[in-house]
């Protein structure tokens, strides 16, 4: 299993590619977004309070502008044609890609997350793109996916992290899950939330 640190920055990375996401309203921050990662201890109306593994309880402002995204662990087969996923993948010595962590788009993301395939800071791929609507849409553990250059095909071992990220209300959060929190501090110091990313508990 992957630690929550690793899985929790991928979904933030996917996150963050989502184009015009206003940090707050009415509010310029005074610095950059950051991030917190934690525990959900309480939520009062528009304001999150996360418990840090260090004891400490930070609170954090949402807005109407906050992205706030269940991750839900599936499998691969969940996936049907038209799914908007993706797909960070390692490049192989013989070329070819091995999905490291996949993510289910929801369809408010359709759009908002441009659909391409690049190389990322770490040097994995990832890849943005639509399931195939043909026959070959999934074969066994490899992904067939729609580009708008053309194809792209990425074997899935069983190791690989599958997510589908869903859009909840800030009220969905419940005490003890686990977050990540993209956020910005005010001229008022106050902290304010861009994305909110939430694993769903354990079934």
């Amino acid at each position: 299993m992957r630690t929550f640190r690793m899985t929790g920055w991928l979904v933030i990375a996917v996150v963050v590619a989502v184009s015009g996401l206003p940090l707050s309203a009415g509010a310029a921050p005074a610095a950059g977004p950051s991030r917190i990662e934690g525990f959900v201890a309480a939520v009062d109306g528009s304001i999150l309070t996360v418990a840090l593994r260090n004891s400490d309880r930070v609170r954090v402002g949402a807005t109407a502008d906050t992205d706030i995204i269940l991750r839900t662990t599936v499998q691969l087969t969940v996936m049907k044609p038209n799914d908007f996923v993706g797909v960070t993948a390692r490049r192989e010595a013989n070329g070819s890609l091995t999905a490291v962590s996949i993510n289910i788009f929801p369809p408010e993301f359709k759009g908002r997350v441009r659909e391409a395939q690049v190389v990322m800071d770490t040097g994995n791929i990832m890849t943005n793109a639509v399931v195939f609507q043909n026959v070959k849409r999934i074969d066994g553990r490899t992904l067939y996916l729609r580009l708008p250059d053309g194809p792209s095909v990425i074997n899935v071992p069983a190791f690989t992290d599958i997510f589908r990220l869903s859009v909840i209300p800030l009220a969905a959060l419940k005490p003890g899950m686990r977050v990540v929190v993209r956020v910005a501090s005010n001229t008022n110091g106050s902290l304010v939330a861009a994305t909110i990313t939430a694993d769903a508990p354990a079934k």
